[in-house]
């Protein structure tokens, strides 16, 4: 195992925005000696002589123009009938022979009201094909191979019906391909991703198209890193997006390195006025992040650029790329003048006094160091309540019936941690005694009989939780919700970073009583397990007992959750 010094066990992300409308939440974390790179192309381009596979590399803030003043159309560069848009991007690393993949996200993400539509002459916006499709199929090509692969991604936003966004209707798709790339003998080269679905032609607010991969990759000779990203969506306008990230340390001594990466829609390169600023909380002032590409007051600019240069490992290679924006860039600290040594909370401010732009990913890398004693974390790919994720190796736990073996996809996590609906009458649950498997691990006892935990959880949505059960691991908590599901039960789980367990709660209300009243009945005597309250985020401290009795290791045999002394 591992232990990380500079670990975001409890990693927070918190965002204050008027017109937030997906909220950031944790995708992927991992700790590891490697690092994290990002590949990005767009997917329209202005269409000229015919064709929007030619290169737009006008920069220039007087001369380059809006993507609304042209006529757009989709890249197409793979002579494929199959497909309608397509555009590659290489993924090249230095010393690749050492490098292993462990990791690789997609995300698309386009303006897309219509196919296609007009400006006419009376300078109103018209429809030319009013027709709306499924937009999270898509196509993509892995390196050295000759066919396609179909990627189905799940939603993370469609602006369609808002009306905030009615003019452009952007929407953003996630899919995990780490399965696809993993099991290629050669992952390095060529990715062409295709029939990505936008608005072509004109729209008010104009087209804009594009996808990002982010890939995470272990080398044994980098220095060790913990990454983390998130995904979610918010138009950024004339107020202020914070981005909030707590629960971390940083190095006591020596120079601090730390790097983001970020995909937005929309930004156009000759409006300024966008930033993305940083700070951290015993700092009084937001310093601007910038380099030789992204200034200060114009972060998004319509550029794809790792570093201080611009990524054209792709093709097309435009440098301007019409309002599709993918950066990876390493926050400027000259003497750890920007983050300090034993810092441990961090803020990220988005904000715009003349371009707008719609941001839905980022991620955030902080190189770390090793200690004798060894504790690993573990990624999420799915999307649940958790905000993150440690395991502690060498405990098992094995919930009845269930093997602790079975593989639990992202699909039936996501599906498993839905809001329980605790007025669902559900059916008894009868524990055989050969059904059970007496195992040993350590997970919290429950309280005295009218006592009440508290923890104040991050992220976690104020209330009273019914916990049925508590597991080390989070894929035993997944399994534990398959088993309540198939006697019945609506179920979901929670993470809580402080104590690194998963609480497993079948329902969850603001009314204290009202919970009390569940719990006393077994839940309108149909649960006949042990059950207990845990007050979420309701004090400013967790009570001392609850700390205390999470030091303990119980034994859990023959019933769902029981104590034995």
């Amino acid at each position: 195992m591992k232990k990380i010094y500079f670990l975001l066990a409890i990693f927070s992300f918190l965002i204050s925005y008027s017109q937030l409308t997906t909220p950031f939440k944790l995708r992927y974390k991992a700790s590891l000696k490697g690092d994290m790179t990002v590949i990005s192309n767009n997917i329209t381009n202005r269409v000229e002589k015919g064709t929007s596979n030619i290169a737009y590399n006008t920069l220039n803030i007087n001369s380059s123009k809006h993507n609304d003043e042209f006529v757009m159309g989709y890249i197409d560069i793979d002579n494929d009938s199959s497909t309608f848009s397509s555009s590659s991007a290489d993924l090249i690393l230095e010393n690749k022979e050492a490098k292993k993949i462990i990791y690789a996200g997609l995300y698309w993400s386009a303006t897309y009201k219509y196919n296609s539509g007009e400006l006419t002459k009376k300078g109103e916006f018209l429809a030319l094909d009013p027709t709306r499709e499924n937009f999270n199929e898509i196509k993509i090509k892995l390196p050295n191979q000759e066919k396609y692969i179909d990627i189905k991604g799940e939603v993370i936003f469609d602006g369609l019906n808002l009306r905030s966004f009615k003019e452009t209707s952007p929407y953003a798709v996630y899919a995990d391909i780490t399965k696809e790339v993993v099991k290629l003998s050669n992952p390095f080269g060529t990715y062409t991703v295709a029939n990505i679905k936008s608005t072509i032609g004109k729209i008010k607010g104009g087209v804009a198209a594009g996808w990002t991969m982010l890939v995470v990759f272990e080398d044994s000779t980098m220095k060790e890193k913990s990454i983390t990203s998130f995904d979610g969506f918010a138009g950024v306008t004339s107020k202020a997006m914070n981005i909030k990230y707590s629960g971390f340390q940083t190095l006591p001594k020596g120079q601090v390195n730390a790097k983001i990466a970020i995909a937005a829609l929309e930004g156009d390169s000759n409006l300024v006025g966008d930033q993305v600023l940083f700070k951290i909380s015993n700092k009084d002032n937001y310093i601007p992040i910038s380099n030789l590409l992204r200034k200060e007051n114009n972060f998004f600019n319509s550029t794809i650029s790792i570093e201080n240069e611009h990524f054209l490992n792709r093709e097309p290679q435009s440098k301007n790329t019409l309002g599709y924006d993918s950066s990876l860039i390493t926050i400027p600290n000259p003497d750890n003048s920007v983050i300090g040594n034993n810092s441990k909370e961090a803020t990220i401010r988005l904000k715009t006094s003349g371009d707008r732009y719609y941001l839905f990913f980022t991620a955030f890398n902080v190189e770390c160091i090793e200690t004798k004693n060894t504790e690993k974390t573990e990624e999420i790919k799915e999307n649940p309540t958790a905000l993150s994720t440690t395991v502690i190796e060498n405990t098992t736990t094995t919930v009845n019936s269930l093997a602790t073996t079975s593989v639990i996809n992202t699909q039936q996590i996501k599906e498993q941690a839905k809001e329980p609906i605790y007025n669902n009458t559900p059916k008894p649950i009868e524990v055989k005694k050969e059904e059970s498997i007496s195992i040993t691990t350590n997970i919290a006892p429950t309280p005295a009989v009218n006592e009440i935990f508290n923890y104040d959880i991050s992220g976690q949505p104020k209330g009273y939780y019914i916990i049925v059960n508590v597991f080390a691991k989070q894929r035993n908590s997944a399994n534990f919700i398959k088993f309540l599901k198939s006697k019945g039960i609506n179920a979901a789980y929670f993470f809580n970073p402080l104590k690194k367990y998963y609480y497993v709660y079948i329902v969850k209300s603001n009314n204290k009583e009202e919970v009390e009243s569940l719990k006393a009945s077994k839940f309108n005597n149909t649960y006949t397990a042990d059950m207990w309250v845990l007050s979420v985020n309701n004090s400013k401290q967790s009570t001392s007992i609850a700390q205390k009795s999470f030091k303990k290791g119980i034994i859990v045999k023959n019933s769902l959750y029981k104590k034995e002394a």
